[in-house]
């Protein structure tokens, strides 16, 4: 489908519960135009939360919702407990892990039922979205996506629970995830970043160059991570599973890469919202951690990053942008001019 003008992205990083940093500048954002975010873009992406965030306003559901959702499950889609300090506390947390993963599907499950019904269907979506995974069956990764394009004729009767369990079923957190007779898990360990899946969406099935492209990213102040020379040199499987060293290595190094390179190719057509933890707050915080202190922390970071972003014009114009409505080859919105 050719696409002219202006093309806009809104493209949301994973990263656990802390996750909760994107919803609430996404709140804050829907607060001050008046409607649903996903109207100011041609095309939404995410990955694992993001991804689950992403399918949400695809749907239209407000930004509140979602973020009451999982303010309000968060301590059973994960856990009440805070950070281990200690060697020996963060240990019984890895071990909690050896054999199975450390958490059901089941709160996730039951805060998704606040804000989609089960029975929604990609092909339902009213904004065209892609949400990477990886298909263990397969041995690949694999992009789920709304139809719009004349070749996406399967994903849009997959149920949109299904895809979001599929992108967020990290290692070690969540249950490997199944979609038809295929196993996924979490799409962060190839796209946790996905800004580049979706620039690619645009220019080569939405038939923008490059030029007319512009992409909001945001994140989940999981993009800084080092080592300090204590760690040692000859670190084995516990060492690197310990304190998820290895996740936020994979995590921090993807994005780090994919933003220096979209920087580069699109200059400021890139606005990228994201904040570091600082040392204080990293002892509340975690991929897993949703104590109050946490959330606290997180809607701290979320608010001040946006206080400083607020004024950039990149950012205002994107704000501006009214897309044309989306065209679906397939699926309830099929050639669908009024969603």
């Amino acid at each position: 489908m050719e696409h002219a003008n202006n093309f806009q992205i809104l493209s949301l990083s994973g990263g656990g519960y802390l996750g909760l940093y994107q919803v609430v500048v996404l709140c804050e954002l829907e607060e001050r135009i008046g409607k649903p975010i996903a109207q100011c873009f041609d095309l939404l992406a995410g990955t694992s939360i993001g991804g689950i965030v992403a399918l949400s306003l695809a749907l239209e559901v407000p930004a509140t919702t979602i973020l009451h959702a999982f303010e309000k499950h968060g301590q059973s889609i994960f856990s009440a407990r805070p950070v281990p300090r200690s060697t020996f506390g963060k240990m019984i947390d890895l071990g909690r892990a050896l054999f199975n993963p450390k958490y059901k599907h089941d709160g996730l499950r039951n805060a998704l039922h606040e804000f989609i019904d089960p029975a929604t269907l990609i092909g339902d979506l009213k904004h065209p979205i892609v949400v990477p995974t990886i298909n263990l069956t397969k041995g690949r990764p694999q992009v789920f996506k709304t139809p719009h394009h004349e070749r996406f004729e399967r994903d849009h009767r997959i149920r949109v629970h299904d895809v979001a369990l599929a992108t967020s079923a990290a290692p070690t957190f969540f249950p490997l995830a199944q979609v038809g007779d295929e196993l996924f898990t979490d799409g962060g360990l190839c796209a946790n970043m996905p800004d580049a899946v979706a620039l690619h969406e645009a220019e080569y099935f939405f038939k923008v160059p490059t030029t007319q492209v512009s992409i909001l990213s945001i994140g989940t102040t999981t993009s800084q991570f080092s080592f300090s020379h204590s760690t040692g040199r000859n670190l084995g499987i516990l060492d690197w599973f310990y304190d998820t060293r290895l996740m936020s290595v994979i995590l921090s190094s993807q994005q780090k890469l994919t933003e220096f390179m979209l920087t580069h190719k699109l200059g400021d057509r890139y606005f990228r919202i994201d904040s570091a933890q600082s040392k204080a707050q990293e002892g509340d915080l975690g991929l897993d951690v949703a104590t109050s202190a946490a959330q606290s922390t997180i809607k701290g970071l979320a608010s001040a990053a946006l206080r400083e972003s607020i004024s950039s014009p990149v950012l205002r114009r994107m704000l501006q942008h009214t897309p044309p409505t989306p065209y679906f080859y397939y699926g309830s919105h099929r050639n669908s001019n009024n969603l």
